[in-house]
């Protein structure tokens, strides 16, 4: 017998055919090649497996006991290929594993939370961790297979991570709807009057965005009391004269507080999803990602 290296498969397509037929014309016209053409690859067939593998009869031909052996390893064959060629079909229901996330606390609640309310009900046996992304590299988390996906701004992104983007996030201000500046447009100098609570995601930060814009106007504000977790925030506004400026996002998820424009441009930022190459043509993985797109959407 010849070596496996020099076996063509559509040598074996031809010989699974010849094998329904069992007429060399009626095989070759099934395979759009000449009648010359097939008894070639007839003739080929027989020096690659040393066997005769079909004899002449009346009416066509007629397989060896040989032939018949083959034919079933050949037909088993052609449909592992074609197997492997065919994109696997995701039965949701079915699938059976854990999709870890990183993301900011405000966006673990308002995307992460709707999409495992959502997988509970598509998939429920997809188990969701959520992991913290403050002070993390994005990408050694990738590197080192701790994290599927993360959800952050595209400061956190390289050029060559695959990405898509989810939305733009501005910054709006935040203040109780009882605070006595709530229903005045608040002018710059109002604003930088006013006592600031800060969201610092790293701890102990006094400045941000906000302050960034306000030093190219030669402006500063007053931040008063400086978080790490949003938790802290609905009451710190309601109970006192407190004010922030927050992303709009987050800021909408508050109780109780009164959003209004800033009086200066805060530059924003645009939130990401983001994961690795590894999991790029995963059939699953591009399923859910697809799903958390839906809930963004």
């Amino acid at each position: 017998m010849s070596d496996i290296r020099t076996l063509d498969l559509n040598l074996l397509k031809a010989f699974v055919v010849l094998l329904d037929e069992c007429n060399v014309s009626r095989a070759a016209a099934r395979l759009s090649v000449t009648q010359p053409a097939m008894s070639g690859i007839l003739n080929r067939l027989r020096e690659s497996f040393d066997d005769p593998l079909f004899v002449r009869v009346q009416h066509g031909v007629q397989p060896t006991d040989r032939a018949l052996e083959l034919g079933q390893i050949a037909r088993k064959v052609l449909q592992d290929v074609g197997s492997m060629l065919s994109p696997p079909k995701l039965e949701p229901e079915k699938l059976n594993m854990t999709l870890r996330i990183a993301a900011m606390d405000y966006v673990q609640q308002i995307i992460a939370l709707p999409l495992i309310l959502r997988l509970r009900r598509l998939a429920p046996n997809v188990k969701v961790a959520l992991l913290p992304v403050q002070g993390q590299n994005i990408k050694t988390l990738f590197e080192k297979n701790k994290i599927d996906l993360a959800l952050v701004s595209q400061h956190h992104v390289g050029a060559d991570m695959p990405h898509t983007v989810l939305y733009d996030e501005p910054y709006v201000c935040a203040m109780s709807k009882t605070h006595p500046m709530a229903k005045t447009a608040l002018t710059l100098d109002q604003f930088c009057a006013l006592p600031f609570a800060m969201l610092s995601y790293n701890g102990g930060e006094f400045s941000g965005a906000t302050d960034t814009a306000l030093h190219k106007l030669g402006r500063q504000r007053k931040v008063m009391v400086s978080v790490n977790h949003i938790s802290l925030l609905p009451q710190l506004l309601q109970d006192s004269d407190l004010v922030a400026v927050l992303p709009q996002h987050l800021a909408r998820t508050l109780p109780n507080v009164h959003l209004q424009t800033p009086p200066i441009d805060v530059e924003g930022f645009t939130m990401l999803m983001t994961w690795h190459e590894r999991t790029e043509q995963d059939t699953a993985h591009r399923w859910l990602r697809e799903v958390l797109l839906g809930v963004v959407k």
